[in-house]
């Protein structure tokens, strides 16, 4: 509930009011008290408060039998604090002694760049935060050379100590402590809640801050960026840098928990800070350095790499973001026994947009990845990528992509022996959630025997028939772009040097003449950032036409729609017999079939069934194309399983069946 200090709160029930201990903590802070037990028995309320007025001094009234007459009130509205009561305080100065305002805090002694080694620069703010050992080692607050926490200086101490900085000027306007120990969250909650967009609020503990932190406060301290609060226990250490707006979480924090009563390892924690934040969309690991000098050197010296040595850029850190979804933190992806390998593009500017987007996957581990070179004695794309703590795939250099990547693939298996191999092609970025699709797939291995490999790339994931996240298909034939496989596979199909499987480019079609099953996404975690070389057909059609690209983080593929063979067989045939079912004619192929879908009910799924004396072979490239798939001349459909191809449309399943397959059902 955040409103300005100078507005009414009027609130009025309606039927039933569930119980809330948060609605609770928000009725409190607007100046009434409602006994929780009553809340969820159909009680009538209303209320009219101010932010910051204290409990019981609102106007309200509570009518708690469920056949009483509705509750009339009217009249004129007393004017604001004077009226509904005294005890409210818009300053908190007068109201919490620990508030102290800028001009009224005590400053404390002077350290230069607040012991960091060196000077931060440009517009970033020298930062020391200490949480103190225990209850007798006070805490302390550095900011731009100036401690304005520390033993004696403006009442520091246990519970949650905070500095306000104005972003803009780099002052700061505000300290405070609240003792969430001893003293409930309703002045901290107020506190928190006044903050405005362009303030960064430093808060960090002493002593003890969990015990009568409640849930209210917690949840707008997530808000502010915090992706550790709800982990915060008995006498823990935390800081965190927080700001009203941030879109994710702050790359400011830090979490230390004791064991049992005892006091956590302190937090002393030296940076540089911006005048304004940007947030992670997952969970940040501790930013390992405050100054990424290796980086700064790096962009001074080289040019042509964009925003990554831009002036707010070239300092930041570069460090794997951490794995909030800890169903997957055994999952093989993000161990050993995966080796990620990122076939290195020409452009050193592309490689350096891959491994961001690489690096920013949950989980990753840089020991995991390898980047293969086609360039030797290249020292400045070696140092690009060292930057990002990856590493290098050296060995034979090729003179043509498909044969080298062929290549890196077996020597990953040859001389790191992993299970599995993550393969990255040049030219491409990931989406947010690649590496965790990829790790909700992988148990498919040891359960179905007839998967050979999981792709990131939809051949058919074009814009207008790929929109369902939570979806993946079966389909024929070998992934390319990005894709998981095993060395079993591997190993078992390039015996004795033998790569005949793969003399084509990946994307025209590896494996052949195997019946290759894969699992692939509805739509897409990888996307081309420039097509290959040449202006064929299929490179036309697979590569120049817009296609959907995931931009969620760690979006969970539901159980809804299994990929296991007989589960997933099951699936379709039990799906396809329910669907609203077509019989279209060659005639009006396209018209015919496009209008049925669009009339055809939208809570059912749509089977267009093609009969054998309607369509010859070519069948189903004719129906590809109606539906804007992939259909290059001279080549066979993609997406095809069990010979029908799956499409979705606004999240509705569309399936294309051929005459010969086990889905097909002859009209009645």
């Amino acid at each position: 509930m955040s409103t300005r200090n100078d507005s009414y709160i009027v609130m009025v029930t309606w039927n039933a009011v569930p119980f809330s201990p948060t609605l609770s903590n928000h009725l409190k802070s607007v100046g009434t008290l409602i006994n929780p037990k009553f809340l969820g028995q159909g009680i009538q309320f209303y209320l009219l408060g101010q932010k910051g007025l204290l409990p019981g001094r609102g106007v309200s009234d509570v009518q708690l039998a469920n056949a009483s007459p509705p509750l009339d009130q009217s009249g004129c509205v007393p004017a604001l604090a004077t009226s509904l009561g005294n005890d409210i305080d818009h300053d908190f100065a007068s109201s919490n002694p620990g508030y102290l305002t800028l001009g009224s805090y005590k400053v404390g002694s002077f350290l230069k760049d607040c012991g960091l080694p060196k000077p931060c620069g440009g517009e970033l703010l020298s930062v020391h935060v200490y949480t103190g050992r225990d209850h007798n080692d006070p805490p302390k607050l550095c900011v731009n050379g100036t401690y304005v926490f520390e033993n004696k200086i403006n009442s520091g101490g246990r519970g949650l100590n905070i500095a306000v900085i104005n972003g803009p000027t780099g002052e700061v306007t505000k300290v405070a402590n609240f003792d969430t120990w001893g003293v409930d969250s309703t002045m901290l909650e107020l506190f928190l809640e006044d903050l405005q967009p362009d303030e960064i609020a430093v808060i960090f503990t002493h002593d003890e801050a969990s015990t009568k932190l409640s849930e209210l406060s917690r949840t707008i301290l997530f808000d502010l960026g915090s992706s550790r609060i709800h982990d915060l226990k008995f006498r823990a250490s935390w800081y965190m840098v927080g700001q009203r707006g941030i879109r994710g979480f702050s790359g400011f924090e830090k979490l230390n928990i004791g064991e049992k009563t005892n006091w956590a390892e302190v937090v002393d924690e030296r940076f540089c800070l911006p005048r304004r934040l940007t947030g992670y969309l997952s969970r940040p690991d501790p930013l390992p350095e405050t100054r990424n000098v290796p980086r700064l050197e790096f962009c001074q010296k080289h040019i042509g790499y964009g925003d990554f040595c831009g002036p707010e850029s070239k300092l930041a850190p570069l460090a794997p973001a951490k794995l909030a979804d800890v169903t997957l933190v055994n999952s093989p992806i993000y161990s050993d026994l995966t080796v990620v390998l990122v076939m290195a593009p020409p452009s050193r500017n592309a490689l350096r947009m891959l491994l961001e987007t690489l690096l920013g996957q949950p989980g990753v581990n840089p020991r995991q990845v390898m980047v293969s070179l086609r360039k030797t004695n290249d020292s400045e794309t070696e140092r690009l990528i060292k930057l990002f703590n990856f590493h290098i795939l050296s060995g034979r250099i090729e003179l043509d992509y498909r044969t080298h990547l062929v290549h890196s693939i077996t020597d990953v298996f040859e001389t790191l022996h992993p299970r599995y191999i993550v393969v990255i092609e040049e030219n491409t970025v990931l989406s947010p959630d690649f590496l965790h699709y990829l790790a909700t797939q992988e148990p498919l291995f040891e359960v179905d025997s007839t998967i050979n490999a999981i792709g990131a790339w939809n051949d058919n994931g074009y814009v207008g028939v790929s929109s369902d996240l939570t979806r993946v298909h079966r389909v024929d034939g070998f992934p390319h772009q990005g894709f998981l496989t095993t060395r079993s596979f591997w190993e078992a199909n390039t015996k004795n040097g033998d790569y005949s499987c793969c003399l084509t480019e990946s994307w025209e079609g590896w494996f052949p003449k195997q019946k290759i099953i894969s699992v692939v996404p509805d739509v897409s975690r990888i996307a081309r950032i420039s097509p290959p070389a040449g202006n064929g057909g299929v490179v036309r059609e697979m590569f120049h036409r817009p296609r959907e690209f995931s931009r969620q983080s760690e979006l969970k593929i539901e159980n809804n729609f299994p990929a296991a063979k007989d589960k997933f067989d099951a699936y379709m045939a039990s799906t396809v017999s329910k669907a609203a079912k077509f019989h279209p004619k060659t005639v009006d192929l396209c018209p015919s079939s496009l209008n049925f879908v669009e009339t055809s009910p939208k809570e059912l799924s749509v089977a267009l069934m093609m009969d054998k004396e309607e369509f010859n072979e070519r069948s189903m490239n004719l129906i590809a194309k109606c539906f804007g798939l992939f259909a290059a001349n001279g080549a066979r459909p993609r997406g095809v399983y069990n010979e029908s191809i799956s499409l979705t449309k606004n999240k509705r399943l569309v399936v294309l069946v051929g005459p010969n397959s086990p889905l097909y059902t002859p009209a009645a």
